[in-house]
């Protein structure tokens, strides 16, 4: 009877323990900011953002190099007809262009890294706002971003509740929208949204 009586005791303390410690971990949360800012709205507005930057960027250059790879033809079909200044022209002509299809896709590149930058930026900062206003509401003791965390146990996994509480704090609002860059851009390293912003995540 005693033995029955201390293995029920055991029992009990072993199932208040499993649901003491369940409850504490309750209040510390884990997410993935890289969930968030592929599955938000704010995320997607973003990445929707960049895609056209990047696209008509794209659209430049490969309408640069098209005119410089007409001139190449040309030149080459019609050089054996060509005075010796028509041609010297043309020669200079493809250089100049050359040049310039360098300076236009080194600053492409230098625009999309700024405008990638100031995104995840933003994100990173509306991120951070909306983890802080998760764990108050919910009273969290501490939330962590899970590329900082060893291990977690799903148990812990908030990043549904962030994203929802995302969602409902910033729904792609236009405000937020970072400005388009010009040439004289400084060029800014793009960051992981937490990260590139998102870069930001």
């Amino acid at each position: 009877m005693l033995r029955r009586i201390l293995a029920s005791m055991f029992l009990a303390a072993c199932v208040g323990g499993r649901i003491l410690a369940q409850q504490e971990a309750a209040r510390i949360g884990v997410f993935d900011s890289q969930a968030v800012w592929q599955q938000t709205e704010e995320g997607k507005k973003f990445q929707s953002q960049l895609a056209s930057f990047r696209d008509s960027k794209i659209a430049e250059v490969n309408t640069k190099e098209a005119e410089l790879t007409k001139l190449k033809d040309k030149l080459r079909d019609q050089e054996v007809s060509l005075s010796d200044d028509k041609r010297n022209q043309m020669m200079k002509d493809i250089d100049q262009k050359s040049i310039d299809l360098k300076r236009l896709n080194d600053d492409a590149t230098r625009e999309l890294k700024a405008q990638l930058g100031d995104s995840q930026d933003q994100f990173q900062k509306e991120l951070v706002d909306v983890v802080t206003a998760l764990g108050k509401e919910k009273k969290y003791l501490l939330i962590l971003e899970r590329s900082i965390v060893v291990y977690n146990d799903a148990v812990v996994d908030v990043t549904g509740e962030v994203i929802a509480k995302f969602n409902q704090m910033y729904k792609g609002s236009p405000q937020a929208t970072p400005a388009a860059k010009t040439k004289e851009t400084k060029p800014v390293e793009p960051k992981k949204p937490a990260q590139d912003p998102a870069k930001k995540p």
